[in-house]
């Protein structure tokens, strides 16, 4: 448009004279060139300044957006919130039941959770070779007293006879050393007695206090003994529960942060 407008115009001189209208021309050409530089030049400072000012929006939005801070809002509410765990819940106190003699299971007398009193039998062992043990002690605290009142017997002659000074002191000796075995024995017969019958008593497996029978993985004719790994069955006392259960870390500190503080989520 400039370059038009130019030669337009030297047309409209060209009446003039040449020194004029060639300089006339000339100077016109040098002006318009001057004004396209300036031109240019004011283009690219526009431009530099749209791109400067782009820039700083996006560092603005960035520094705002780095500044931003999230606020959390906290709504009291009424509202229960229910949250399950796996817990065990086991008594103030569990007895476990185990055998103190071997033998075979002949009843049982309790089913899983039955609720028992202190002595109450539990589970019946075979009581067969415990009776016949018991049987064969007695006998032995018979045989001992025989023993022993023989032997006293003989003592107390003999005491007579040296008395009389009809034996040596070697047979009072002998006597008297045959008196006390005797004794002796008869006193371990009444022990092995004893024990006979709290064997036979064993086979009656009772319960030792109060509570509520556990699990029974055993079942009659079993064959069962003090050693064994696992016992007959738990006796719990349930006048007091208590329920144990386990939380992730994570866990328990949402409780805290929903409570307030840790000893109220507690």
């Amino acid at each position: 448009m400039l370059q038009g407008k130019t030669e337009h115009f030297c047309t409209k001189i060209h009446s003039m004279p040449y020194e004029t209208r060639d300089y006339f021309c000339t100077n016109k050409k040098m002006n318009m060139t001057r004004e396209i530089k300036k031109l240019k030049t004011w283009l690219m400072l526009t431009a530099i300044c749209a791109i400067g000012a782009t820039s700083c929006k996006t560092e603005t939005k960035q520094n705002e957006s780095k500044n931003y801070k999230l606020q959390t809002a906290r709504a009291d509410t009424d509202k229960e919130i229910t949250t399950a765990y796996s817990a065990s819940i086991e008594g103030m106190q569990d007895i476990d039941i185990y055998p103190q003699v071997a033998g075979y299971i002949e009843k049982l007398n309790v089913s899983e959770g039955d609720i028992v009193r202190k002595g109450e039998i539990l589970f019946v062992i075979d009581q067969v070779p415990y009776k016949a043990a018991l049987q064969t002690a007695i006998a032995n605290v018979e045989a001992a007293q025989a023993n022993l009142a023989t032997a006293e017997l003989t003592y107390k002659s003999t005491q007579e006879l040296y008395a009389k000074k009809v034996v040596s002191s070697f047979n009072l000796q002998t006597t008297e050393n045959a008196y006390l075995t005797a004794k002796a024995q008869l006193s371990q017969a009444k022990a092995q007695e004893v024990n006979a019958r709290n064997d036979l008593s064993y086979t009656e497996v009772k319960s030792p206090s109060d509570g509520v029978v556990g699990m029974l993985p055993y079942r009659v004719g079993t064959l069962v003994s003090s050693n064994m790994p696992q016992p007959l069955t738990i006796v719990s006392d349930n006048s007091n529960m208590y329920v144990y259960f386990s939380m992730t870390e994570n866990q328990f500190l949402s409780l805290a942060r929903q409570y307030g503080t840790i000893e109220k989520a507690l």
